[in-house]
């Protein structure tokens, strides 16, 4: 893609959505995410940083979600999210850079609006800059693991693993092209033309969301899943210990779709679940794959503001990336929230 093409479906960081409650202007001690964040425009030349950068990467696209006949809405997500992470209290040093990169677009050629963010993922990462996408439905996953993939060949290294925290397992056939439900299964077809092994794990599986032929496909390609109704406090430390296995000396991508939780407390989402996951036991599989020190990208999909009474998604979805991105800086820190 030239720098023409990838311009039309490129949109630069928009100030106006980092606003805020300002508690002291001379304290970085009572600094908030909107006080500390610098724009980056992927259309221009980026400098290296020291120390650890995190670039915020918005797709707005809703194409996905309405090829696989879901609520229409999640086109919206990445700024509903931007607005929640603005007053977000920092606890970061100095050495620690937050950065807009802006967002791609998607009208209705998916594909090529995919492409382009394979380019913007890979600019990131390029750059030294750990990528944090925001979604927009969850087919951000196909072009932000293309963009990993590519990175990884250039460097010679292997491809990250996948853990995907979800209720579905997005891998249906893709004959008509592709959607919001079927990523991990082109993922896997393209791998396979490569010659590599598909390394995907699901946490979160709801059996009422899946069909047997997508169980059986998962298990004829290997894939690890735990269904949400195995998931309780008294046996954390076993999906821990699954997660460690299945990623072992593998770098990870962790792609997260807010239709794992319930709708009880994210109902602003594509495909709502009234008996998804609650958001503490999410939380602490979240922390503690960015504390394994393999987390290499991540992604939170599939916000619909459309149908997100007071920002209740949004806000979940933001409190989510504070506390991975605390737990990717402070392994050490446990705060009480994130």
């Amino acid at each position: 893609m030239d720098k023409a093409l990838f311009e039309k479906f490129y949109q630069a960081p928009r100030c106006d959505l980092w606003q805020g409650r300002v508690d002291d202007p001379n304290d970085p001690l009572s600094y908030r995410w909107h006080q500390i964040i610098q724009v980056l425009d992927l259309t221009r030349p980026i400098q290296g940083l020291g120390g650890k950068a995190f670039a915020f990467l918005g797709f707005k696209s809703d194409e996905g979600v309405r090829r696989n006949l879901g609520r229409q809405g999640a086109r919206l997500g990445p700024e509903s999210i931007r607005r929640q992470m603005a007053n977000l209290p920092s606890y970061f040093g100095r050495d620690v850079h937050l950065f807009d990169a802006g967002d791609v677009l998607c009208e209705t050629d998916l594909e090529t609006a995919q492409f382009a963010l394979v380019m913007a993922v890979e600019k990131i990462l390029s750059a030294g800059m750990f990528p944090v996408l925001l979604g927009g439905g969850h087919e951000i996953a196909l072009g932000h693991y293309m963009g990993l993939y590519y990175h990884a060949s250039k460097q010679e290294q292997k491809p990250p693993v996948i853990i995907n925290l979800d209720a579905h397992f997005d891998m249906r056939p893709h004959f008509n092209g592709g959607s919001s439900g079927t990523m991990f299964l082109q993922i896997a077809d393209f791998l396979k033309e490569q010659g590599e092994d598909f390394h995907y794990m699901v946490i979160g599986i709801q059996q009422s969301g899946n069909t047997r032929s997508l169980f059986q496909r998962a298990d004829e390609l290997g894939v690890r899943y735990i269904l949400a109704r195995d998931i309780s406090e008294s046996n954390l430390q076993e999906v821990f210990e699954q997660a460690d296995d299945f990623a072992y000396g593998r770098d990870v991508y962790l792609t997260i779709c807010t239709d794992v939780f319930s709708s009880a407390v994210a109902p602003g989402v594509s495909a709502p679940q009234p008996f998804g996951m609650y958001p503490e036991l999410v939380l602490k599989i979240a922390k503690y794959i960015a504390r394994s020190h393999r987390l290499i990208s991540f992604d939170i999909a599939e916000v619909s503001p459309r149908f997100d009474e007071d920002h209740q998604t949004a806000k979940l979805a933001s409190v989510m990336i504070f506390a991975i991105l605390n737990s990717l800086v402070n392994p050490e820190l446990n705060l009480v929230v994130g």
